[in-house]
C-alpha cells in the first residue's frame, strides 16, 4: 500500500514516526511535508502563517505545493497529522486518492478554527476519548479515538535504568510547566531539561541553568529517558483528558514516568505498577524523593512500562487499528 504522510518533517516528529513505522510494516510511505509552504525569511513566513490561521483564502496558495506532492505519489491513503488543511484542499485531494484521514495529536486548545470538522475526511482521529465520543455521537462526525504511540525503532530501553540521579524533562517549557519545574528546583529536586530554548519573556534563571541547551531525538532521547531516575510528564492545562506522546515514548524507552493522571489513562497503563502518578505538588515531590533514595521501585516500574508499551502502544498497533477502521 502507498501512503502519503502530511506534517512537519524532522527527526522523531509525529509525521516521521508515522512514515518510518509504515515502512517497517512493509508499506510504501512518502513524507510530503507540512500543509503550508514555508517562505523565506522565516519572520515573513511566521507572520503569513498567523494571518492564514484567520483567513482561509491565504491558505490556498500556501497549500498548492503540498497538493502537488501528494498527487505525484498517487497514494492509496493520505495520513495528515497537520490540521491546517483547508476543507477546499481536502476536497481537491479526494479526486486523486483513496482514503484521507487526519490524525490530530494535540490538545483541544490547538484546534484553531476547528475547520477540520468541515473537511470531507474519511476519519478524524483524536487522542481525547470523551471529545471523540461527543463529536461522533452528537454531531455525527467521522471522529474516532486513537491515542499517540511509541516507535520501537528508537523508543526502546538503551542501557541501565536510573544511572543519572536527576529527572528528565523533554519538551517545550510553557508557562505552567515553568512554574512547576522552578518550584521543584527550588525545593532541591534535580532536573535536566531538553528541548527548545526557554522563551526570553519567561524569567526563570534556575530553569536556564538546568537546561542542557539542546533537543534530543530518537535513540538519544530514549537513552536520556532510560538513564534518568525518572521522567516528569506534567501536562498542558488544556490536556484535560487522554495522554501525550511523551508518556508513550518514555515508557517504551524503559523510563520511570511520573505523570499527571487524567481520564482515559487507565486503559493505557496500570497506575502504580507501570507508571507513577501525582495529583498534587507535594505528591510529586514525595515520589521524586523516593526514586532518588532507592532505584528498586524505579527499575521495576520502568521495565513493566517498557513491556506494556511494546506489546500494546506502538505506531504499528495504532496504524493497524486505523486501517481496520478504514477497511483497507
Amino acid at each position: 500500500m502507498r501512503a502519503a504522510v502530511i506534517g512537519p518533517t524532522a527527526p522523531d516528529l509525529f509525521a516521521d514516526n508515522v512514515a518510518s513505522s509504515l515502512r517497517a510494516m512493509g508499506h510504501e510511505a512518502t513524507l510530503v511535508g507540512p500543509a503550508r509552504r514555508d517562505l523565506r525569511p522565516a519572520r515573513i513566513s511566521h507572520v503569513l502563517h498567523l494571518a492564514a490561521d484567520q483567513v482561509s483564502a491565504l491558505d490556498r496558495p500556501l497549500q498548492r505545493a503540498m497538493l502537488r506532492r501528494v498527487a505525484e505519489t498517487a497514494p492509496d491513503v493520505v495520513i495528515s497529522v497537520d490540521n491546517r488543511l483547508t476543507p477546499e484542499t481536502v476536497r481537491e485531494m479526494r479526486r486523486s486518492v483513496g482514503k484521507i484521514v487526519l490524525w490530530f495529536p494535540d490538545a483541544v486548545s490547538n484546534f484553531r478554527k476547528h475547520q477540520m470538522f468541515l473537511a470531507p475526511y474519511d476519519r478524524i482521529y483524536l487522542k481525547i476519548p470523551s471529545v471523540a465520543r461527543k463529536l461522533q455521537a452528537i454531531y455525527g462526525l467521522p471522529v474516532r479515538y486513537l491515542p499517540e504511540a511509541a516507535n520501537p525503532l528508537w523508543h526502546r530501553p538503551a542501557g541501565p535504568y536510573g544511572v543519572e540521579p536527576s529527572f528528565a524533562v523533554v519538551g517545550n517549557i510553557h508557562p505552567t510547566r515553568a512554574v512547576l519545574l522552578d518550584a521543584l528546583l527550588r525545593d532541591g529536586v534535580p532536573l535536566r531539561l531538553y528541548g527548545s530554548p526557554i522563551a526570553d519573556w519567561m524569567e526563570f534563571p534556575r530553569l536556564r541553568e538546568a537546561h542542557a541547551g539542546r533537543s534530543v531525538f530518537g535513540q538519544e532521547k530514549a537513552r536520556v529517558f532510560r538513564s534518568s531516575r525518572g521522567v516528569i510528564n506534567n501536562l498542558h492545562p488544556a490536556e484535560f483528558a487522554g495522554s501525550n506522546c511523551r508518556l508513550f515514548e518514555a515508557t517504551a524507552s524503559g523510563a520511570a514516568v511520573l505523570t499527571e493522571w487524567l481520564p482515559g489513562m487507565d486503559e493505557l497503563f496500570e497506575r502504580g505498577r507501570e507508571v507513577l502518578t501525582f495529583d498534587s505538588y507535594d505528591e510529586l515531590v514525595e515520589v521524586c524523593n523516593r526514586l532518588l533514595r532507592d532505584t528498586v521501585d524505579g527499575v521495576a516500574i520502568a521495565d513493566a512500562a517498557a513491556s506494556r508499551a511494546s506489546l500494546e502502544h506502538t505506531y504499528a498497533h495504532r496504524l493497524r487499528t486505523m486501517f481496520e477502521d478504514l477497511g483497507i
